[in-house]
């Protein structure tokens, strides 16, 4: 009851002062759905929700970094974490914990068909490069020489009995160099990308990432903005049982909420 009584102050706080103009910037799917499901919500609540549409995973930081946006979302913390120590960025903080998108491996012909010089893309960055090949190597395509090392990339691989060629490159590029380029016949994909060119991970997917993968996807905000109005009333509206449940309905299972 407190809790709720809260959330009625802080909505009601909003509307008194007059509308708050909240600028979001994300990459496509799902973001975009999830972000305009809640648009007629956050309105009643005084917010007006501003998307702005990235097509990688490098500009989202960098404009939120220079104040040009509120906030963003698309990344895991640990992305956020590696971009912003590369980048010599401060002050960007995950505020809201909303969902996972599982990474998969996708193929054009069958596992077993895999041969010597097929190409397989992946991303470059080094949270999801290594992500992306723990899965290889979870599933038997490559031996790493240490799995547990931070910041694998392709030169940490001890064994390719496949001979497979690894092409790294910016998160972006991946599902569309999979969709048009031929003489790639495998990704890795998270299940954003995939989607967002008719790929469902629970459906399409050769082998995906287990229920206990630990990159939830986080609205990130500056840290001046962790106690604001707006946040906690975006917080509050994100994360209900309606939204809950349009995921689980939309995605049909290739996103999993986390609240």
């Amino acid at each position: 009851m407190k809790k709720v009584l809260l959330v009625l102050v802080v909505v009601m706080a909003i509307i008194v002062c007059g509308a708050t103009k909240v600028k979001i910037g994300v990459t496509p799917i799902p973001f975009v759905d999830i972000l305009e499901f809640i648009r007629p919500q956050l309105e009643e609540a005084g917010i007006e929700l501003e998307i702005v549409v990235f097509s990688d995973y490098v500009l989202p930081n960098l404009a939120l970094s220079s104040k040009e946006l509120d906030a963003n979302f698309f990344q895991h913390a640990q992305y956020l974490k590696s971009f912003t120590a590369q980048r010599g960025i401060k002050g960007l903080v995950p505020a809201v914990n909303v969902l996972i998108a599982p990474m998969g491996f996708y193929m054009k012909k069958p596992l077993e068909e895999l041969k010597k010089g097929d190409k397989i893309a992946l991303m470059n960055d080094p949270t999801n490069e290594t992500r992306a090949l723990l899965l290889l190597h979870n599933n038997g395509l490559i031996t790493l020489k240490d799995p547990s090392k931070a910041d694998l990339t392709v030169r940490d691989i001890q064994d390719n009995p496949k001979g497979l060629v690894l092409v790294e490159m910016e998160a972006g590029f991946v599902p569309r160099v999979f969709k048009e380029d031929d003489t790639v016949v495998g990704a890795v994909l998270n299940a954003n990308y995939a989607l967002s060119i008719g790929l469902n991970s629970q459906k399409d997917a050769t082998f995906v990432e287990d229920s206990n993968s630990p990159y939830a996807n986080f609205i990130v905000v500056r840290e001046e903005n962790l106690n604001s109005q707006w946040l906690a009333t975006l917080k509050q509206i994100i994360t209900r049982d309606e939204v809950r449940q349009f995921i689980w309905d939309k995605f049909e299972g290739s996103i999993v909420p986390t609240f």
